[in-house]
């Protein structure tokens, strides 16, 4: 897997950071029984990673006193809760977490990228200290935010069990309440831990981070490998999952491209005026409607065989990567003059232009496979969505027959969609569709030369056939993050932090 992962130890590393704040967003899919299922794992991926990192030159006496034997408590603390879940009849054993599966995943890999290096022998510089000392503190806010989110399903669970009819507690294993609370709070005291190293280095400390200037042709080669791996997997057998991860990297590409197009029009890279009037509300409403789409999708993947094929996911992570490698800073997006200073945004609007007129196509092809008779669903999302619509219908909820059958709906089995559930999403997919085109077409506009605007738009009339765009905006300015030298350090595709392999 490392030989064919693209992204470095950084990106890995912010990728988990970001995955688990997503979790404490997207409440509908916390199940406290699943998530605990697959922290231990999560933690102990992390424990092999703090232990993989190179080892600070300074001395014992001047290291900070806040990573002396933390990682080892949080191990431990995580060891005993695993050992006391597996002896109980809760949580039981089931499906995991898939989006804290791809968190343990990253850090696998990263702890695998880096190289083992004898700091006794060559210490190292001050600018690769604090590159190391970030990596830790987004490390430690990776499991600070893991084990918050942990928290929040576990005490939603509590709250449904209070409410639950009292046949459906009597189903579940006679010691669920008292060891649900339980869980709760070991993993509260692991986050309290974790959250004192947090409160003093995050985000102070990543101010020492390292990153590379972005690649000129990442963000083009990542596009193409991703439209080509996408219509790959649309054209074999799709699946339920297929379609979540398609429909939720559209989302994230559709966010990256509104954020990158709007500084491109503040900085006359684009026409300002059309990103205005047609771009911007276009885009806005294509990332609305995919990630509505992906959220469907997400509640029709079964828990159980979630997984897809491993080049979709690398094209998906590479895509993201590539996203992130450029407006992402620190903590947040970056600034619209920190973008205009790292890249050549003209470059990259006509990128993201032609990106945009694929993505029609793609759109089409997603909604030609939701009519593929194969296509399975899970069973108990199938019957919420069924349910949902049958009650906005014109005459309620009044259907006396089960929409899957019991065992199916016990056991989250992979059903056929039912005809109704299948046309609304059709109708999410066309939606989706004529969302796409109408960003696409409005992207045509941003960049012709002016004369070809005045024809299109009636507006005004020119001979031009230069961009309509401020001079200057061309140059792209050396970054003045701290340049890293080959001596070996916990940088680089071959250190492992910051470069890609």
């Amino acid at each position: 897997m490392p030989a064919l992962e693209g992204r470095s130890v950084g990106e890995l590393l912010l990728d988990s950071d970001l995955l688990v704040r997503e979790v404490l967003m997207d409440t509908t899919l916390m199940d406290g029984r699943v998530m605990l299922r697959t922290w231990g794992e999560v933690v102990e991926a992390a424990a092999d990673l703090w232990r993989a990192f190179p080892k600070s030159s300074l001395s014992a006496a001047h290291s900070e006193r806040r990573e002396v034997g933390l990682m080892e408590r949080l191990e431990t603390m995580n060891a005993d809760l695993m050992k006391a879940a597996r002896r109980r009849q809760w949580p039981g054993t089931g499906p995991a977490d898939e989006r804290l599966i791809t968190v343990c995943e990253n850090l696998t890999i990263a702890a695998e990228l880096l190289p083992r290096r004898r700091t006794d022998v060559r210490p190292m510089r001050p600018e690769v200290e604090a590159d190391l000392d970030a990596a830790k503190a987004r490390l430690m806010h990776v499991l600070y935010v893991g084990a918050h989110g942990v928290q929040v399903a576990l005490n939603r669970d509590l709250r449904d069990l209070a409410v639950a009819p009292a046949a459906k507690r009597a189903a579940l294993p006679a010691e669920s309440l008292k060891r649900t609370v339980e869980a709760r709070d070991r993993v509260a005291a692991f986050e309290q831990l974790a959250g004192a190293y947090v409160s003093g280095t995050f985000p102070a400390a990543l101010d020492g981070e390292y990153k590379p200037g972005a690649e000129p042709d990442r963000l083009r080669q990542a596009l193409a490998s991703w439209d080509i791996q996408a219509h790959r997997a649309l054209v074999g057998t799709p699946t339920a999952a297929t379609m979540m991860l398609i429909a939720q990297t559209q989302g994230h590409t559709a966010f990256a491209s509104q954020t990158l197009l709007r500084a491109a029009a503040e900085t006359g890279s684009v026409e300002p005026g059309q990103y205005r009037t047609r771009l911007a509300p276009a885009l806005e409403s294509a990332q609305a409607s995919w990630v509505g789409l992906a959220t469907t999708w997400a509640q029709l993947a079964p828990q159980r065989g979630r997984r897809v094929g491993p080049d979709l996911v690398l094209a998906a992570n590479e895509i993201r990567a590539a996203m992130l490698e450029i407006i992402h800073e620190r903590t947040g997006v970056a600034s619209v003059e920190t973008l205009a200073a790292t890249v050549d945004l003209k470059r990259v609007a006509q990128t993201l232009q032609l990106g945009l007129a694929t993505s029609t196509d793609l759109a089409y092809a997603l909604r030609e496979a939701t009519a593929a008779p194969h296509l399975l669903a899970s069973a108990r999302g199938v019957n919420a969505i069924a349910m949902a619509l049958e009650a906005r219908g014109s005459n309620g909820n009044v259907s006396t027959e089960a929409w899957v059958r019991p065992v199916d709906h016990a056991q989250d089995r992979p059903i056929a969609l039912p005809d109704m559930v299948r046309d609304s999403l059709t109708r999410a997919a066309d939606q989706v569709t004529q969302a796409v085109k109408t960003a696409a077409g409005a992207a045509a506009f941003v960049s012709a030369p002016e004369g070809i605007l005045a024809a299109r738009t009636f507006a005004r009339h020119s001979d031009s056939s230069a961009p309509c765009r401020p001079g200057g905006g061309n140059k792209r300015p050396t970054p003045s993050l701290v340049a890293i030298n080959a001596t070996p350090s916990v940088q680089g595709r071959t250190e492992g932090v910051a470069r890609r392999r």
